[in-house]
Formats: C-alpha cells, structure tokens, sequence
C-alpha cells in the first residue's frame, strides 16, 4: 500500500511540474500580447473604436476612388475606339523613271475600319496628295493597288 501512495505522489508531483510549465508558457504569451496592444494604442493615442471607423473611412474613400477611376478608364475606352489605332506606312515608286521609292500611302484606321488613306505621288514636276475615306474597310473611290494592299494592311492590324 505504501508503494501505491508513493506512485501516487509522484505522478501528483510531475503532473504539478507539467501544470507549471503550461502556466508559465501562457502568462509569457499573454504578456506579449499585452505589450503588443499597449504599443498599438499608445502609438496611435485613440481608442479602437475610433481607430476603426476611421480605417472604415478609409476603406469607403478608396472604394469611391476606385470607382471614379473605372468610370473614367470606360471613358477612355470609348473614346479610344475611334481614334486612329491601325496604322499602316508603303513606300513605292509611282513613276518608273523618276528616283527611288519616294511616293508613299498611308491608311489610317480606327477599330471599326473608318479612317482615310492618304496617297503621296512624288514626280518630277511637283509632289501630289490624295485623300480617300474609309468606311466599314471599304472605300467609295477606286483604290491603287498599293492603295489597297497598305489598307489591307492596317485592317488586318490589333
């Protein structure tokens, strides 16, 4: 009997040892967090409360932000739609006998294929320019051949 008693005392013993350890363990990390909140409200000089509605504020102002400037990228995205994005350059020799590749067409074309190709005749005599609308890619005068394949150019263009 005796024998059994002193088991007893000494599981009481390790099991007091091990209680110990597991208050010492916690009043360490509550003290730690203590000191982690006394420095946030002591930094700050407010209170919680007021600390959090203003984050709160915060939070609606950036999310009006936001939302102005979504409102105006849409804006800059219509706006963008009909101005001259596809743009395409051909230099070539109108006239056989007179210099090199100085005669040029440009096309210029916004998303919808709707712009002008502006044709640049280089000649002895003078230096010539034609303006020709597009619409939907398609052109209501008769297009050159470099006129043409410049315009075809532009529209296959992103």
């Amino acid at each position: 009997m005796q024998m059994k008693s002193e088991i007893i005392i000494y599981m009481l013993i390790i099991l007091q040892m091990g209680c110990l350890i597991f208050l010492s363990f916690f009043t360490t990390k509550l003290y730690s967090i203590q000191k982690n909140y006394k420095n946030f409200i002591n930094s700050n000089s407010q209170d919680v409360e007021e600390l959090l509605k203003n984050y709160a504020q915060d939070v609606n102002m950036t999310k009006n932000e936001t939302l102005k400037i979504k409102q105006a990228v849409e804006e800059i995205k219509e706006k963008f739609k009909t101005s001259c994005r596809k743009i395409s350059i051909t230099r070539y020799k109108a006239i056989a006998d007179v210099g090199s590749d100085l005669s040029f067409v440009i096309a210029l074309l916004d998303d919808q294929n709707d712009g002008v190709v502006l044709n640049g005749i280089y000649s002895r005599d003078g230096s010539y320019t034609y303006a020709k609308p597009i619409i939907a890619g398609k052109s209501q005068y008769r297009l050159s051949p470099e006129e043409a394949l410049t315009l075809e150019e532009a529209i296959m263009k992103d």
